[in-house]
């Protein structure tokens, strides 16, 4: 029943229509007036799904499907838990690197060709930007993404009890007046998506049997794995939780295309979370 209702539906919670008009400063405004509410809608969803769970221990959820208008699809809820870090901080910038070149390393890994035709740093490129992108694939096929990234540390988090929490939030801009969609010579792609980093403590562990979670880690060179030398004087170490969920759709092509570039196409959308 579950799985019927989202086929049904055109959007997922973390969406929000955003309208971006021609003018700069008005596009500024609207991106700078939006992200108080994005950035509480995306902490309090990732809340929501999680409130059951055990934040200590790995979790993935992938749903794949095709919706009424014929879009293809993804749906992907994880855990993941940095060890042998000095901070939530830390990791939290690593986090924000990480996603303002997310496309790019995605499309490397795929063997396509990104390339980033604009990029606009709202609040001086501390917490708010807004990008776009052109991927080509292997059948030359370009895909275009059109997203706003916004960033949050809080020292005290009110929906975390009072603790230091971290949110990244993704969407897509569903109207640009400057910048107009191409459906009839590129395939749409839209990605939201709420990362929240939370921290607990527990009880020291050794790394040599670690879970396959412990050893994810942001390609920056900021954050490494713990020694493996234990320490006998300290009895705990931190450990900050990454909790992201995320909901990515291909739009169906207005175009002709062969059913390999299809298949092409949706095994990268597919990828997003894997790579």
């Amino acid at each position: 029943m579950l799985a019927g209702m989202q086929e049904r539906q055109t959007g997922s919670p973390l969406c929000r229509h955003i309208h971006l008009p021609r003018e700069w400063w008005e596009r500024r405004q609207v991106l700078l007036s939006l992200k108080s509410d994005m950035i509480t809608r995306g902490c309090q969803y990732v809340v929501a799904r999680s409130q059951h769970l055990d934040l200590m221990k790995p979790q993935l959820m992938d749903h794949r499907f095709e919706d009424a208008e014929g879009n293809f699809c993804c749906e992907r809820f994880e855990f993941f838990h940095f060890t042998g870090v000095q901070s939530i901080k830390q990791v939290f910038e690593a986090i924000k690197y990480f996603m303002l070149n997310m496309e790019t390393t995605i499309s490397e890994a795929l063997g396509h060709t990104t390339v980033r035709e604009d990029y606009d740093t709202v609040d001086d490129g501390a917490s708010l930007w807004n990008y776009r992108l052109l991927s080509t694939d292997s059948h030359g096929i370009t895909s275009e993404v059109n997203k706003v990234v916004l960033t949050e540390f809080f020292d005290e988090s009110v929906q975390m009890g009072g603790e230091p929490c971290a949110v990244v939030v993704t969407d897509s801009i569903d109207v640009d007046d400057l910048y107009p969609y191409n459906p009839h010579e590129r395939v749409r792609r839209d990605i939201s998506a709420t990362t929240v980093l939370t921290e607990m403590r527990r009880k020291k562990q050794k790394r040599s049997m670690s879970t396959e979670s412990e050893h994810q880690a942001i390609d920056t060179g900021s954050i490494s794995e713990a020694d493996d030398v234990s320490n006998d004087e300290e009895e705990e170490e931190l450990v900050v939780v990454m909790q992201r969920v995320a909901f990515m759709k291909m739009h169906k092509p207005e175009f002709e295309i062969s059913r390999s570039a299809m298949r092409s196409l949706k095994e990268g959308i597919a990828s997003w979370g894997e790579v």
